[in-house]
């Protein structure tokens, strides 16, 4: 693999991978504040921006990824929307169990970061 296209995959792998991240992040500050995020919520939110507006490029040449991508951002809003307006032990509940999903994800975009990094 030549080394330009090895540097994106692995550079695109990572950013999915801190995606999944701060997506979890966003999840945990609802269903366990205790344990919530480091960072600020408006931090979160802009580095979630900036991985999307990163990621935009190579998502806008696969777009079932990149519906997959907008329905995680869905998600996302409507389970925060929930918490700040509605059920909030209902949100609460619907944001662990997003965040499983979200976590398993991030499992599987960390191995392949391992194994491409090894390439």
């Amino acid at each position: 693999m030549a080394d330009d296209g090895k540097a994106l995959l692995l550079k695109t792998a990572a950013d999915v991978g801190k995606y999944y991240a701060f997506i979890g992040q966003a999840l945990r500050a609802i269903h366990d504040p205790a344990a919530a995020a480091q960072l600020p919520m408006d931090l979160l939110d802009a580095q979630i921006d900036q991985l999307r507006a990163s990621l935009a490029p190579v998502l806008d040449m696969n777009h079932v990824v990149k519906q997959n991508f907008a329905q995680i951002d869905e998600e996302l809003a409507r389970i925060r929307g929930a918490a700040l307006n509605g059920d909030r032990r209902k949100a609460a509940d619907e944001a662990q169990r997003f965040g499983v999903q979200i976590q398993e994800r991030a499992k599987v975009v960390s191995d392949l970061v391992a194994l491409f990094r090894r390439l």
